[in-house]
């Protein structure tokens, strides 16, 4: 069976402003591949797991989701109230318990050698109970969607390299598919809606991570609906792309423009990944180009400022720099290893788990 090229061109959708011109990528055809090999993986890499590592299933989280926001500046959204944040991060804790528990667990089984079935079946465990429980499906306020569409990816994904697994039984991963398969239709309607705001969700980053999260139930689930939607979206995204490297939903951000440049290469590098296992190039020049444009500003944000017309705010501590370790061991770009240097192993739940492991080739 193979995808319309109609029917990929009806989700497109893309408004004359954002490139309707642009030719989107080529069809994968049915079935799709799981670019996920834990056997391979544990070929390459494994290693003994520690005797006295545990893990213990997340407790199912609710159907309802309601999350504060915590930007005092809308529409730009750079300024933070750290009271809100802090409720922000108290409401989400449950979810975040889930994925980072669901991912490491599925990471470290596919790494144990000789295999270990305890994480397996923790991880198994922790997906099941999620998706018996119809988790996120109930009432979801604006912030609880963006929240949970980044947990269904890292959970897709914890899906994806547990399907070997003997302790991950046929049963449940069905359950835990059709669970996901209802959430991608839940979330789409966000991201049909016309682009209002600016910026817009229907446009920036949240658009790019809810592409990346059709991809990867597309894949968890075997829907060809969710996977062409995705692939969609990260086309939308790489339209923006203008000549300079810059994605102009993101320079709207103002002082944290190229921090929320460095928050949608995340999910652009990890769909081109996907879809490169499945026979599409998404790592054109329109991506390589905002990659290095990102990239360059781990050396100096000056560009940013500049475009944006405001001083950079600083991350933090550290700036986030996962999304080049996929950058790197993907795409064989060495000068993404400079700001990795002294930041392994990379765990990121929202990207899947440990990037160092499943995509780091120098390590």
């Amino acid at each position: 069976m193979t995808l319309a090229r109609r029917d990929f061109l009806a989700g497109l959708g893309m408004a004359g402003a954002v490139g309707a011109c642009a030719a989107p990528p080529a069809i994968s055809p049915a079935p799709l591949v799981n670019p996920y090999d834990a056997a391979g993986l544990r070929a390459r890499k494994g290693r003994r797991a520690a005797a006295n590592a545990a893990c213990t299933p997340a407790p199912a989280p609710g159907r309802d989701l309601i999350v504060p926001q915590f930007y005092t500046d809308p529409p730009v959204f750079s300024r933070i109230d750290p009271v809100r944040l802090a409720a922000r991060d108290a409401a989400v804790l449950p979810l975040q318990t889930l994925v980072r528990g669901t991912t490491d667990a599925a990471d470290r089984w596919a790494a144990s050698a000789p295999v270990d079935g305890r994480f397996a079946a923790c991880a198994a465990a922790s997906l099941d109970a999620a998706a018996r429980a119809d988790a996120f499906l109930g009432r979801v306020d604006p912030q609880g969607g963006y929240e949970r569409k980044w947990t269904w990816y890292g959970l897709a994904l914890a899906h994806l390299k547990l399907v070997q697994a003997p302790e991950y039984d046929a049963a449940a991963q069905a359950r835990v598919a059709a669970w996901l398969t209802r959430g991608f239709g839940a979330m789409r309607g966000t991201y049909d809606r016309p682009p209002g705001g600016t910026p817009s969700t229907q446009l920036n980053n949240h658009m790019t991570w809810a592409g990346l999260t059709a991809m990867a139930i597309g894949l968890a689930a075997g829907n060809l609906d969710a996977w062409n939607w995705g692939l969609a979206r990260m086309e939308r995204t790489l339209a923006q792309v203008d000549a300079a490297g810059f994605l102009p939903q993101e320079v709207l951000r103002g002082s944290k423009a190229w921090h929320y440049h460095v928050f949608a290469m995340g999910p652009l590098a990890l769909g081109a990944v996907l879809a490169r296992a499945n026979g599409i190039e998404l790592a054109d020049d329109r991506f390589h180009r905002v990659a290095r444009r990102t990239l360059e500003g781990y050396d100096s944000t000056a560009a940013f400022a500049a475009r944006a017309g405001a001083a950079q705010v600083p991350f933090g501590e550290r700036p986030d720099v996962g999304w080049l370790e996929i950058y790197a061991g993907a795409f064989g770009v060495e000068a993404a290893l400079l700001p990795l240097r002294g930041r392994r192993p990379q765990r990121q739940p929202w990207l899947g788990g440990d990037l160092t492991l499943w995509h780091a080739r120098d390590v």
